[in-house]
């Protein structure tokens, strides 16, 4: 006997068509309203007070940055590196981005590193200036700069947190040295005002929950005593 085949059988193509549309709406209805992906932590947009600062320091109009580890990854590890800490010592300093240039002329860079130290006042600078930003402690010389921070993590690691500092360290390198590495007053307030700006990113990955460097920084030596 010839029947007629079912009419669901012949609706296939088409019903099947049909899923796929409604998946793809689904989907796109999901990740529609998904904030973007966080720069990387290193990223330096164009015409940003970052990127003034790094071409200024470096002497440089065009630089190539490095990113040693991902937001997530370094924050990772500095909070690792809090509860290994011994009295009276820093913990390990975890490196984490480098702006530089590097030919057969010249080799300049500028490198950040961030960890944590014990709580005491820092040092008189042999060769530097000291610096107080909005509660924050900082130090520039020939080659450095150190920021200290007072930064409460969030859970386990909060009152551990509150007794140790938060510290950021930048090396500044030239090769061969060039007038382009000259610590007047006015180079090391830039060189400053950098590193408080690379230690926000890294305190705000940290979920430090004082937010110690929400403010811009006003950069000015602090008072000598």
């Amino acid at each position: 006997m010839n029947g007629i085949r079912p009419s669901s059988t012949a609706r296939t193509p088409l019903a099947r068509s049909a899923s796929v549309l409604l998946a793809a709406l689904v989907l796109a209805s999901c990740t529609s309203g998904e904030p973007e992906a966080k720069a990387d932590l290193c990223g330096i947009g164009a015409a940003s007070e970052e990127e003034a600062l790094v071409r200024e320091i470096l002497g440089t109009a065009d630089f190539e940055t490095k990113t040693y580890k991902s937001e997530s990854v370094l924050a990772d590890k500095v909070k690792q590196a809090l509860p290994g800490m011994r009295p009276g010592k820093n913990s390990y300093f975890n490196a984490a981005c480098r702006y530089g240039v590097e030919d057969e002329h010249r080799a300049v860079s500028a490198t950040f590193s961030f960890g944590w130290s014990p709580r005491v006042p820092p040092g008189p600078p042999s060769d530097g200036v000291s610096y107080q930003l909005n509660g924050a402690s900082g130090v520039t010389g020939r080659s450095n700069s150190t920021l200290l921070v007072q930064c409460d993590l969030p859970g386990e690691l909060g009152v551990q947190s509150r007794n140790v500092w938060f510290s950021a360290d930048a090396y500044f390198s030239f090769m061969p040295a060039t007038g382009t590495d000259a610590v007047d007053q006015a180079a090391k307030d830039r060189r400053m005002t950098l590193t408080y700006l690379m230690t926000r990113r890294v305190t705000d990955a940290l979920g430090c929950e004082n937010r110690p460097l929400e403010k811009p920084p006003v950069v000015k030596p602090a008072p000598t005593p």
